[in-house]
């Protein structure tokens, strides 16, 4: 077995221009899809992160879109991978990171469908509790302006003229005989 048939694991990492239009981070996507293909890799994932807030600015930028790959491939792979990345203006980062040596193509294949099956129920569990806190949230207003409503209904309006008829001042105390 030559070193060319040996393939190994790798995550590579790339962050976009927060305002790069999605047919560009295509066309970036695609370009390093292609590299992989035509160097015999296969792409095991692909994920979109979406837009995130960086932890310190870089080229001025407080935010990017991160996108995920890993893949399996020869070790030329992300030699090829990461020159190309160098030459897109619109990256702002990327990292690459040799996950294992000599795998099984399948047998990695497999592991990625089911991290990528239990990173999506995350997921969707983590967007049905934001959406039943956005709920409670909201009926939580509600029944504060509810109150505040009620309350403000009790209250004479500054606008509506004082009524001197309206006011019992024959007030009575319980010691005074009337």
């Amino acid at each position: 077995m030559t070193t060319a048939d040996l393939q190994h694991e790798y995550e590579t990492f790339y962050v976009t221009k927060p305002e790069l239009p999605d047919d560009e981070v295509n066309r970036i996507s695609e370009k390093l899809l292609g590299a992989i293909e035509r160097l015999k890799g296969a792409l095991l994932v692909s994920e979109d992160w979406g837009r995130r807030k960086l932890s310190y600015p870089i080229q001025r930028q407080n935010h990017g879109r991160y996108i995920y790959l890993n893949y399996v491939g020869p070790a030329a792979l992300p030699v090829e991978l990461e020159r190309s990345m160098g030459l897109e203006d619109n990256l702002i980062r990327f990292l690459t990171v040799k996950l294992g040596e000599d795998v099984d193509v399948e047998e990695r294949r497999v592991m990625a469908q089911e991290r990528t099956r239990v990173r999506a129920e995350r997921l969707a569990a983590q967007r049905a509790e934001e959406e039943e806190r956005a709920k409670m949230e909201a009926e939580y207003a509600s029944e504060r302006d509810d109150r505040r409503r009620e309350r403000d209904d009790r209250r004479p309006r500054e606008d509506e003229e004082f009524d001197p008829d309206a006011v019992d001042l024959d007030v009575v105390d319980d010691d005074e005989e009337v």
